[in-house]
């Protein structure tokens, strides 16, 4: 774990609660490992470690209290402090002392309320900058100051220098008083990503300005707040907080049914929306930038396997020393057209041919704990960045030495001696297998009534996936019936058939029921993520979230499925032999 990135456990044996959780952490940029018992966040927490761990007080078998008794003997004897939160229902209030008492840091009431969770998450990981949605939003605070947003100082794998960024932007861009162009950038990713997503907005403005005063003529307040929902969101987006700020009131008095507040204060709004439009025309001039936003209506090519590292069935076998193990393997694996590139297992060798091979087999010889502990640790921290398959095989004793040591978290199976060579061959076919489909270009359906923000969002993934947009639930359903997609984004507030409905269908009704599903909404009301929770999405993004954040959700989304899969047929193997 990088020391600039905090790590969170979330422990509860309700799944609908560690993905509720799991969704606010996300929005502030913090990662989150879960656990649905006292047991697995044992064993978790002895293979990883964790900042901060969010404990259930009430489940089976283990309770909070005797895993946090365990917890605090496993931290001492590591000399570390790690801070443990209990959550527990509303009749767990009177006993907050008690908790606090038992060695609780602190106790949050279910449901958690996003910003009690934000304060617990700023009081107990110290100053390090966690948000990554740098909205104005009535259910969660940003915690990012305006400069620290210039400054580029966010959480996770992807920094950029924002203030650099902004320098490469157009002179007038910069003299727009209403623009935060640290909000926008960082959003994006970087300057021309930004610029793409402003050309964008820019084109949309006269489109989404006479929708909102057609719905306000004839009243129709259902569709007037799911359009001022979409321009919010854009806005925010791109950094324009004023309009954002403004159109999430508006919103809100739809939602609430204060019509004369509507009536009274959208006639100003949208004449500061067409201004505002007036404003940037000047991109219009920059002929590079129109061309990207048109550039993002192309698909790009699939990768070839000329063009894909992955294609080649290698794997990479780390051991100290020779024995008869390594080479009756090496032997059938080459036979089996394996390509086996062997290692020992020193950390600058295993280091430098990481990129060698997806599949990772590890022999810990008859190397000491601390050589094991040393190179589990390396290969957990690579497996898990770079999502390759490991494997063990040796001595039991050995095999047991590196399951003790941290990174076994990525082991999807062991083979201590004498191995089954029939069944360790086919379980290196399956693996190759599922590594080939994790790197082939994946398909994902984009469902939003919002044109402009479709444009955006198949600008950013274009590149990497292949993405088909659709404005309705049912153009999406249509087009199920001749694609079957590796995901679906479906935007939440729709008109007619919004997101809850169009996941409720394919739950349901559908052919294939776990077609999976990531829902994206401008709204992070914890009400509303309950309400969705129900039909057991696979993921929950806002649309705000950064460009570098939705990216690396959704990398890991097909990460996290294949070692799913590894583990699965490693349980299916277990059972047939």
């Amino acid at each position: 774990m990088e020391n600039n990135k905090s790590r969170v456990l979330i422990v509860d044996d309700m799944r609908i609660n560690r993905i509720v959780l799991a969704s606010i952490l996300a929005t502030h940029g913090i990662t989150s490992d879960q656990a649905e018992s006292g047991i697995e966040c044992i064993d978790l927490c002895k293979a990883n470690d964790y900042d901060l761990v969010l404990l259930d007080h009430r489940m089976p078998e283990l309770d909070g209290v005797d895993t946090l008794v365990r917890l605090k003997e496993m931290f001492k004897e590591r000399g570390k402090d790690v801070p443990i939160i209990c959550h527990t229902t509303e009749e767990g209030r009177s006993n907050v002392n008690l908790y606090k008492a038992a060695g609780f840091a602190d106790v949050l009431i279910k449901p958690v309320d996003p910003r009690e969770l934000y304060e617990a998450i700023m009081m107990y990981l110290g100053d390090e900058e966690h948000s990554s949605d740098t909205e104005e939003d009535t259910s969660y605070d940003s915690g990012l100051s305006d400069a620290e947003i210039v400054s580029g100082e966010r959480s996770g794998d992807y920094e950029i220098d924002v203030k650099k960024e902004i320098e490469k932007l157009p002179v007038w861009l910069k003299i727009i008083p209403q623009l935060d162009l640290g909000v926008g950038v960082t959003n994006c990713g970087d300057y021309e990503d930004y610029l793409d997503a402003l050309y964008i907005f820019y084109s949309s403005v006269d489109e989404k300005a006479d929708e909102l005063g057609f719905f306000l003529e004839y009243e129709d307040w259902t569709m007037y707040a799911l359009r001022v929902h979409s321009l919010k969101s854009m806005a925010r987006l791109v950094g324009a907080k004023k309009l954002g700020k403004t159109a999430a009131m508006l919103e809100a008095a739809a939602r609430e049914e204060n019509y004369s507040l509507i009536k009274r204060e959208t006639g100003d709004f949208l004449k500061a929306y067409r201004e505002f439009k007036n404003s940037l025309s000047p991109i219009e001039n920059e002929e590079i930038f129109a061309n990207k936003a048109k550039e993002s209506e192309q698909i790009s090519p699939v990768i070839s396997k000329e063009n894909n590292p992955f294609h080649r069935p290698s794997i990479l076998y780390i051991q100290s020393g020779e024995g008869i193990v390594k080479k009756g393997i090496v032997n059938n694996l080459t036979e089996a057209k394996f390509n086996v590139i062997t290692i020992p297992d020193e950390p600058d060798r295993i280091i430098t041919g990481r990129n060698e091979a997806d599949i990772v087999i590890y022999n810990p010889g008859s190397n000491d704990a601390s050589n094991i502990s040393i190179t589990m640790n390396l290969l957990g921290e690579i497996c898990q960045d770079d999502s390759k398959i490991l494997c063990l095989t040796g001595e039991l004793t050995d095999i047991n030495k590196a399951m003790a040591s941290n990174g076994s978290h990525r082991v999807s199976r062991t083979y201590p001696r004498p191995v089954d060579i029939g069944t360790f061959v086919n379980d290196m076919v399956f693996y190759t297998e599922l590594e080939t489909d994790f790197h082939r270009k994946k398909t994902i359906f984009v469902v939003d009534d919002d044109p402009a923000y479709l444009s955006v969002i198949h600008h950013w993934l274009s590149s990497l996936y292949n993405v088909q947009c659709f404005n309705s639930g049912s153009e999406m359903l249509s087009g199920l019936s001749t694609v079957t997609p590796d995901l679906l984004l479906l935007d939440l507030e729709m008109p007619k058939m919004d997101g809850f409905d169009l996941m409720k269908i394919i739950r349901t009704d559908y052919t294939d029921p776990r077609i999976p599903i990531i829902l994206l909404t401008g709204n992070s009301n914890k009400d509303i993520v309950f309400h969705v929770l129900e039909y057991k999405p696979d993921g929950y993004l806002l649309k705000t979230s950064p460009k570098e954040n939705i990216l690396d959700v959704i990398r890991r989304f097909f990460a996290e499925s294949m070692f799913k899969l590894a583990h699965e047929g490693k349980a299916v193997n277990d059972e047939n032999t």
